[in-house]
Order: structure tokens, then sequence, then C-alpha cells
């Protein structure tokens, strides 16, 4: 699992480099995920969490991070669902 700090930087499985588009790549991952439900989003969550969390990539603090930089452009209902996903999350 790619760390999300690393968004943006070159990497063999995106092409992606530093100068790259993060809206490209979020694009793309929003691509992979089109068209699944939101129970079968939140399995892969739980699975990428539980995997991330085994082999000790998981960190709270970009989790943190990432919530933050996020949640402004996000409307009240978005950013409400955004920190019960954070919350789950670190409590999974």
């Amino acid at each position: 699992m790619r760390s999300i700090r690393d968004i943006g930087k070159k990497s063999s499985e995106s092409g992606t480099t530093d100068g790259g588009s993060l809206r490209d790549e979020l694009g793309a991952v929003a691509a992979k995920y089109e068209g699944r439900t939101e129970e079968e989003l939140m399995q892969e969550l739980r699975k990428k969490v539980a995997s991330a969390k085994h082999d000790g990539s998981f960190s709270a603090e970009q989790l943190e991070s990432f919530a933050a930089m996020v949640s402004p452009n996000l409307d009240e209902s978005m950013r409400e669902k955004l920190i019960s996903l954070v919350k789950m999350i670190e409590s999974y």
C-alpha cells in the first residue's frame, strides 16, 4: 500500500513524477473503484487498513494530515462522513 505522502512522487505503479498531477492520480484511483457499492468500498478499505496495520505501513499521523488537507474542500455532510471514516480506520 502506498503512503498518502507518496502521491505525486515517481512510482513504477502509477508512472507519475514529482511534478505529476495529483488530480490525475486521484482520478485513476476513482476510476478503479467506479461502480462499486458503498459496502464494497468499505470492505476494500477495511482490507487495506488491516494490511497496512499488519505490515507496519499504517500511519495515524498521515491519515490525520490527509483528512485535514481534504476537509476544507468538502461540504458539511462529506466532512462528517470523512470524520466518521477516520474514526473507523483508527479504531479498526
